[in-house]
């Protein structure tokens, strides 16, 4: 009988019926649990590396469940929707000009010196790049290798068509090689896996 497990042992979806029937408590803490840090991560590199903004995204995403919860549907995947829900708040946030630039970062703390070592300078050239991608690309390319999100869970995530999802995963990827050429090839090879 339900009632009797743990809430911990509940899954995602049980969850959310608890949460849309009962606006459960200890529904959204332990989702919030689970949850909450692989978002706060999400947010982070989506807002350009803005801490603060990231975690006030968090916050705002979790009081959007419990507004929005009649729009959940729990025959679907939950992880699928939260990051969905995630993914509209980013682009939203890009639309009305509220993210901060990488290239303004950069003029606040410091410039790029000649004296950084070349990891430093690989890292820094690569969330430039990835910065400067257009929120479409920037996604995707996000989703797929820093969150490591199938094909199809990003066309789920983010709306669009499995072929648009490689289209715009295609662009990002040799944008930002174009962009990373000077590191050829042994940088370009551990791209994904350092970052």
């Amino acid at each position: 009988m339900r009632l009797f497990r743990s809430i911990t042992k509940l899954s995602d979806e049980e969850l959310m019926r608890d949460i849309i029937a009962h606006h459960s408590h200890p529904a959204i803490t332990e989702l919030h649990r689970r949850y909450s840090p692989k978002l706060m991560g999400y947010f982070f590199k989506m807002l350009n590396k803005q801490e603060e903004t990231a975690q006030d995204f968090v916050q705002e995403l979790f009081l959007k469940i419990l507004e929005k919860k009649h729009l959940y549907d729990p025959s679907k995947k939950f992880y699928t929707w939260i990051f969905t829900v995630a993914s509209n708040m980013c682009k939203t946030s890009y639309r009305n000009q509220y993210v901060v630039s990488y290239e303004d970062n950069l003029t606040e703390h410091g410039h790029i010196t000649e004296d950084l070592a070349e990891k430093e300078r690989f890292h820094i050239l690569l969330e430039k790049s990835l910065s400067n991608l257009e929120h479409a690309h920037k996604t995707v390319f996000v989703l797929r290798h820093l969150e490591h999100f199938s094909l199809q869970e990003i066309a789920d995530i983010t709306e669009v068509s499995l072929g648009t999802v490689k289209s715009r995963l295609f662009y990002a990827t040799q944008k930002m090689a174009d962009q990373l050429k000077i590191y050829q090839p042994t940088g370009l090879d551990q791209l994904f896996k350092h970052f």
